[in-house]
């Protein structure tokens, strides 16, 4: 493979490095350094961006090459404790890639081993892989392991410069590199004023390190998921509008993450890559209504924020024609305008039961839970949520400079108790 990033990869470059994606997987018992290692050489082919590096032309253009390029690097530790994954993720998700190194792949996996439990943790630069990525990763994974001799089909895709935008998006993205300057200039101008009179407030620090992050979990049994989901189709609201009602009091600006692969120009079906964008908008919630309304209000707007022009408008701010460093500089503008300063996300992945059927093979380890993140910057807080073995969980990634643990538990106490009042 050798071609240039394509508009959503370039993005994804230009916001800065680490920007990384990580999964950890809880596992029942121990698994084959042997075997592991092969079934990602096979993964390797099955899914080609997981074979290729990062190389500049002379005009300091990022292009993808799989020329020289090796297998995933595997480190494999002696398990410990519980809180050696955790903090090994955070580490990875906060860990750049070494792109000076020919021979290294744009993604690491890491071993945490025992005869009892394990953890595996996959951690890829976001530019190849988003999270629903991520879990056709893991169903891959699951079905080399457990079946060594099963055939590898490559999920190629076009190898050439081919833009994955359609005609129709193209249309909305400017043309000229003058448009970026001038955005910029209206994001200076807008941001200095707006805070004008309440002193001057430093840049939030773009990446944070990993000491500054942390996670906490919780999830809905399957009695509550039922009913939850039950009634959500009973009152005619989607789940993720659900869910972020439960939050709007606390957070009336949540960003969430758009799903882009039945919007681009090539069916990309499970392929491995960076197929997603991010909307943010601001809904405030009516107290003197009940939350079933507030839900239908929240999912009206949701859906006149999911028009193209809405979801691809970072693509239509952060020209690919600019440099890096001037994109970040926009992007981290936009963010701060946008967020208010406040950066929160749901991040939902939706029903993953048919995954769980996929990965629940009697010829390989049970697989008891897994969640991920992704590198956080501008000090963002993100709800992972997902519905795993009929039963909802949501895994709460946040900056530990501005939430403590027991800020975290009541939020999701709350969240949690609104859902479930809601449901009565």
């Amino acid at each position: 493979m050798l071609r240039e990033l394509n508009e959503l990869e370039y993005i994804g470059y230009a916001l800065g490095q680490p920007f990384n994606v990580a999964v950890m997987l809880k596992l029942q018992g121990q698994i084959s350094a042997d075997l592991l290692v092969s079934t990602l050489s096979k993964l390797q082919k099955r899914h080609p961006l997981l074979q290729t590096r990062i190389i500049f032309d002379d005009k300091q253009r990022p292009w993808l090459t799989s020329e020289g390029v090796g297998s995933i690097p595997v480190t494999i530790i002696a398990r410990e404790n519980e809180s050696q994954g955790i903090d090994e993720l955070n580490r990875q998700l906060a860990t750049s890639f070494d792109l000076e190194n020919e021979e290294l792949p744009l993604a690491r996996v890491i071993l945490f081993s025992s005869p009892e439990r394990s953890e595996l943790i996959i951690c890829a630069l976001h530019i190849i892989t988003d999270g629903m990525s991520m879990t056709h990763f893991i169903k891959d994974f699951v079905k080399y392991m457990a079946n060594p001799d099963e055939p590898i089909i490559p999920l190629e895709l076009p190898t050439k410069d081919i833009n994955p935008l359609t005609k129709k998006v193209l249309r909305i993205i400017p043309k000229s590199k003058l448009s970026v300057y001038v955005i910029y200039a209206f994001l200076r101008i807008y941001n200095f004023t707006r805070y004008l009179f309440t002193g001057r407030r430093k840049t939030a620090k773009f990446n944070i390190q990993e000491k500054d992050m942390a996670v906490y979990s919780c999830q809905f049994n399957q009695k509550q998921t039922q009913e939850f989901l039950e009634r959500s189709k009973k009152e005619k609201v989607s789940i993720h509008s659900s869910l972020c009602t439960a939050f709007l009091s606390e957070y009336p600006i949540i960003a969430t993450t758009v799903n882009l692969r039945k919007r681009l120009r090539h069916k990309i079906g499970e392929s491995f890559g960076f197929y997603s964008s991010v909307i943010v908008f601001n809904k405030r919630y009516n107290k003197s209504q009940g939350f079933w309304s507030n839900a239908r209000k929240f999912q009206r707007k949701l859906r006149w924020n999911l028009r193209d022009r809405k979801v691809y408008l970072i693509h239509r701010l952060l020209l690919k024609k600019a440099s890096f460093k001037f994109l970040q500089k926009i992007s981290t503008y936009y963010t701060e305008i946008a967020t208010n300063k406040n950066p929160f996300s749901v991040n939902n992945l939706g029903s993953l039961e048919d995954f769980a059927q996929t990965i629940d093979n009697e010829d390989f380890i049970k697989i008891d839970s897994f969640f991920g993140g992704v590198t956080s910057f501008l000090n963002t807080f993100i709800v992972l949520v997902y519905t795993f073995r009929n039963e909802m969980h949501l895994h709460y990634h946040y900056p530990t400079e501005l939430y403590s643990l027991d800020n975290i538990i009541s939020i999701s106490e709350t969240a949690k108790e609104r859902i479930l009042n809601a449901l009565k």
